[in-house]
């Protein structure tokens, strides 16, 4: 099917082409000669065979049918007539298949030869100007055209792209979150509840020798179940509370969550830059993760320090600078020798993740020591996509969203009445620039502002009827800007129908142009020669008749565009609608596949974890090591029994992935999630076979809530 439609076009092309010639000159009976019949048999031949692969080689195609136009030169001109529509159709393909450097350097060669071509055929430089402002508009005209196209299929692309990482990342939702938080739970595990059960079971065991141990024990103990609870309850206040707040804008979710801190003992200052106060999507979601993990560290590493939390809008490009920055431990201050001085010695998983969140968006992340003081800093640049080489002027109101297309659509509508008006009276050239400007340049803002372009167009056609009647412009001349002034009318009806709004409020815009283009039409008849008509008693009803003529005249294509505009419209929006839709129906189900995960290990926290830490600090204040020793014992096998059903749930979870996802490109799995230590040191007992373990991930209201990720 591809073959076909790749060498439809040009088959129909040469058809055609030698139809017309040699074809009607020897129907006709009139000589053609060996010689040029074989010229352009081998002309037709060349141009089917560069137009053939169009699509593969845009660049030979286009280079290839305007050297063949070259050597068509000796050749009549009815011999490559159809060939110049074979090169606007292999511009085209440059147009929409090649970046855009490249494909205004073809079309500046091409330009060229169309130049050198009009001065080997035509002998007036008035006709060689016309030819070359024509060939001119035409080469920009297909470039703009092609240059549209390449961009619907990149958005296209962009939306399909999209929904392929919002589904990947729905199938990862579940298992990023079970991940994460078992490295949050491992650590805890391991560095509180694991001592205290290594450290009660040698001091019962050496207690009869060394009676100091008991105390010692029971101390670390409670010191220990405190900082397992603060860091438990620290994991579930990150747990958020509601499964939409990944849609809340950036400001309301950043003050929730330094609020949240601050309820942990953190002293957290935030200042979120007005602009940026509501911004939502991709940035704003990696902005909130990499203040929350920097937020994390801060309690973690430096508690009690004052942290300061900074969003703001780069002034050299426009992307989002984010800043958060601690003073240090407290206890940091008093030297580098200083118990806080060893702060930041973790995993290093949270600034690999953060700087993960901002390369996936072309963004930078440092992290490291402050220089200016005391304490961590953590700096983030994230583009937000509206920054480039333009600066300032790109990003201006009036020129934003400009492309080579619009200024394709000026200049096509207006080539003709400067052509015409170059060709015909060179003398009046510079007088018609003025009108010409002024009735097609607003076309360039006919997206922005549909209405006011069709009106100024409308507004511009009344400069052909004033020009004749303040004698400033010839008829012939007038005439030219009227017909262009229609065309631009004719631009503006479509813009209307595709850019103003639903074809049920936009569909009087056909008689509204028809309506202004007939007034103008008849003001310039009477200017040009129907004076008299006034003063006669059937004048009235004359202009009458004229008008409803005319206007029914300009009605009907008028109507034809309006009516392509909003199929367009329709179609261009019911597209946009289903990308939308699935894009966002994929991004909730992820939300709500990672928000149920996080609700589902916090309610098992609370189940069962933190009551086995509370008695670990109760029994230690009351003085029982035996009681404190099985109460961490059961906190750590409730600990165990959570993290091995995360490790089943993410192993079965990565296999069915990897199963489906064979042969898709992308990175390896995420790696294992790891075990909390089972070893103890010599002076430890190991735990008893028979110690009962908890079984939360098994029973309650809790098992029956496991989600399995999404495939």
């Amino acid at each position: 099917m591809e073959r076909i439609r790749n060498w439809l076009l040009p088959v129909l092309l040469v058809m055609l082409q030698l139809a017309y010639w040699p074809g009607r000159l020897l129907r006709d009976g009139d000589p053609v000669g060996a010689d040029g019949l074989l010229a352009g048999l081998g002309a037709a031949v060349a141009v089917t065979v560069a137009l053939g692969v169009r699509r593969r080689h845009p660049v030979v195609a286009a280079l290839a049918t305007e050297a063949v136009l070259l050597a068509c030169l000796p050749l009549p001109e009815d011999a490559s007539l159809l060939h110049s529509v074979s090169l606007l159709v292999a511009l085209y393909s440059v147009a929409v298949r090649c970046p855009a450097r490249r494909a205004a350097l073809v079309g500046a060669v091409l330009a060229g030869c169309e130049t050198v071509r009009a001065m080997v055929q035509l002998d007036s430089a008035a006709a060689v100007g016309g030819e070359i402002l024509v060939s001119g508009a035409l080469v920009l005209t297909v470039l703009g055209l092609g240059r549209g196209r390449r961009r619907r299929h990149a958005g296209h692309r962009a939306a399909a792209r999209d929904l392929a990482r919002a589904e990947a990342d729905r199938g990862r939702a579940a298992t990023t979150e079970r991940q994460r938080l078992a490295r949050e739970l491992h650590d805890v595990s391991a560095h509180h509840l694991t001592s205290v059960v290594v450290t009660a079971d040698a001091a019962l065991r050496l207690g009869g020798s060394r009676p100091e141990l008991t105390a010692q024990a029971l101390e670390l103990a409670a010191d220990s179940g405190r900082e397992t609870l603060a860091a438990l309850h620290r994991l579930v206040a990150m747990m958020r509370t509601s499964a939409a707040d990944e849609d809340s804008a950036l400001a309301e979710r950043v003050d929730e969550l330094a609020a949240g801190f601050a309820r942990l003992g953190a002293r957290p200052a935030v200042d979120v830059d007005q602009d940026l106060a509501a911004l939502t999507g991709p940035v704003a979601d990696a902005a909130f993760g990499i203040v929350r993990e920097a937020l994390t560290n801060a309690l973690r590493y430096a508690p009690g320090a004052a942290v300061r939390v900074r969003v703001e809008v780069a002034d050299r490009d426009g992307a989002v600078d984010l800043t958060v920055e601690d003073d240090g431990a407290p206890e940091a201050h008093g030297g580098a020798a200083g118990p806080g001085a060893g702060q930041r010695l973790g995993s290093g998983r949270g600034t690999l993740g953060m700087r993960e969140r901002a390369v996936a968006l072309d963004g930078t992340l440092e992290a490291g020591p402050r220089e200016d003081g005391p304490g961590w800093a953590v700096r983030a640049r994230l583009p937000l996509g509206t920054g480039g080489p333009h600066g300032r002027m790109a990003r201006h109101p009036a020129v934003r969203g400009l492309d080579v297309t619009d200024g394709a659509t000026v200049l096509a509508v207006a080539a003709f009445p400067v052509f015409a008006v170059l060709v015909e009276r060179p003398a009046d050239f510079w007088t018609a620039i003025g009108p010409v400007l002024a009735q097609t340049l607003p076309l360039l803002w006919r997206r922005r502002a549909p209405w006011a372009v069709l009106c100024a167009a409308l507004a511009a056609t009344w400069c052909a009827p004033l020009g004749i009647a303040f004698g400033v412009l010839d008829p012939d001349v007038a005439l030219c800007l009227m017909a262009s002034g229609g065309a631009a009318a004719c631009v503006g009806v479509y813009a209307v129908a595709e850019y103003a709004g639903p074809a049920r409020f936009t569909w009087p815009v056909p008689a509204v142009g028809a309506a202004g283009l007939t007034l103008a039409s008849l003001a310039l008849a009477t200017a040009d020669g129907m004076p008299e008509l006034a003063a006669d008693g059937d004048g009235l009803g004359l202009l009458l008749f004229l008008a409803c003529a005319i206007g029914t005249v300009f009605l009907f294509p008028l109507a034809a565009l309006w009516g392509i505009g909003a199929v367009v419209r329709t179609r261009r929006e019911r597209i946009r609608a289903y990308e939308d839709h699935a894009l966002a129906a994929t991004v909730h189900s992820a939300v709500v596949e990672a928000y149920e995960e996080r609700r589902r290990i916090a309610v098992e926290l609370r189940g069962e974890v933190l009551r086995h830490a509370s008695d670990v600090i109760t029994r230690a204040e009351a003085g029982d090591l035996r009681s404190v020793a099985d109460a961490a014992r059961a906190a750590l096998s409730a600990m165990r029994d959570l993290l091995s059903t995360l490790r089943e749930t993410t192993a079965s979870a990565t296999g069915r992935a990897a199963h489906q996802g064979a042969g898709r490109p992308g990175g390896p799995g995420p790696p294992p999630v790891p075990t909390p230590p089972t070893t103890t040191p010599k002076e430890a007992p190991p735990s008893p076979p028979s110690l009962p373990r908890a079984r939360t991930a098994k029973t309650g209201p809790a098992a029956r809530t496991v989600l399995e990720p999404s495939e």
